[in-house]
Parts: C-alpha cells; sequence; structure tokens
C-alpha cells in the first residue's frame, strides 16, 4: 500500500471516488457533496503542481484520496470554537473512498498517513471538518483521536463540525 502524490492518470478514478461519495451521501439523507458543493477536479492541474493531492494505491489500484493544505481560511475566519494548536497544522479535505472498496479501512488509513506526513514535515496538528450527519466520518476521526472544537462556517455560510489532532513526534 502507497500514500503518494497524485498523478494525471489517477483522475478518473479520483472523479469515480468522488462520484461514489456523492451517491453514497445523498442515499443516506446527507446534504453534503451535493450540487454545488460536489467535488470536482477543475483545478486539478493546480492541486498536482502545488502537491495537495494524494491518493491511496493498493495494489497499483486507486482506492482513496485526500486533498492537504496548509492553511485554510475558513478555519481561520469562520470558525466558532477553538483550535488547541495555534502552530503549524494541515488541513485535510475531500477524503473519500472508492464504493467497490469501502469498509475496508481505506478511510482511517489514509488519514493515518496522512498524519505521517504531517509528522515527517513538522506540522504540529491536522485540522479536519464534516458534516453533522456524517456519522461515518465521525467515527473514524473519534477512533483516530480527533478532538471536536466547533463549528466551522464554509464560505461564512454552510456549518461543519470541526476536528483537530495535536500530533506526537514521528516514530523512526
Amino acid at each position: 500500500m502507497e500514500f503518494r502524490l497524485a498523478r494525471e492518470i489517477d483522475r478518473i478514478e479520483i472523479e469515480k471516488i468522488y462520484e461514489d461519495g456523492s451517491i453514497k451521501l445523498k442515499s443516506l439523507g446527507i446534504n453534503q457533496w451535493q450540487g454545488q458543493d460536489k467535488p470536482n477536479l477543475d483545478n486539478f492541474k493546480e492541486l498536482i503542481e502545488n502537491k495537495n493531492i494524494f491518493v491511496l494505491d493498493d495494489k497499483e489500484k486507486v482506492v482513496s484520496t485526500v486533498i492537504i493544505y496548509d492553511y485554510d481560511l475558513d478555519y481561520e475566519k469562520n470558525l466558532d470554537g477553538k483550535w488547541s494548536s495555534p502552530k503549524a497544522y494541515l488541513a485535510l479535505h475531500r477524503i473519500g473512498t472508492l464504493s467497490s472498496e469501502r469498509n475496508k479501512g481505506y478511510g482511517r488509513k489514509i488519514i493515518e498517513f496522512a498524519e505521517d506526513f504531517a509528522k515527517e514535515n513538522n506540522y504540529k496538528s491536522l485540522r479536519i471538518y464534516t458534516h453533522r450527519e456524517n456519522k461515518t466520518m465521525q467515527n473514524i476521526l473519534n477512533l483516530l483521536g480527533y478532538n471536536y472544537v466547533g463549528l466551522v462556517y464554509l464560505d461564512g455560510k454552510n456549518e461543519r463540525l470541526a476536528f483537530e489532532k495535536i500530533l506526537g513526534a514521528k516514530n523512526v
């Protein structure tokens, strides 16, 4: 299993992951990743060039994806709560897994790889948000030791639950 930067050849699989996620959330009655809020790869070239989009590759098959930023304006300006760590952080976005690969632990695994990546690059915490009704992601975050810190409002309007994990030193 390899956590790596996405490449142009991964585009179709990542788009499938986003489509699968949108369909799954809709089937659960969750208004996340729907309509205009459905993830897309309009800025895929920029994400690749800036080294922001990663995939989890298992036996040469892209099974999961995440976008990682070292800054999020909504986290700075639109949080109703308090971050535990004001230090350097990474923000995780658009985590998804192919529907054919669900329930195999890939969602958890890609977050764990992102945590290792953050530690290796001297970041002190990870931040992530999710929809209030997305219990699957909330359960994963709880299992991995993320703490609820408050509400973040995307673009100042769409409410999401904000979580943070303070990272320890990378075991070498």
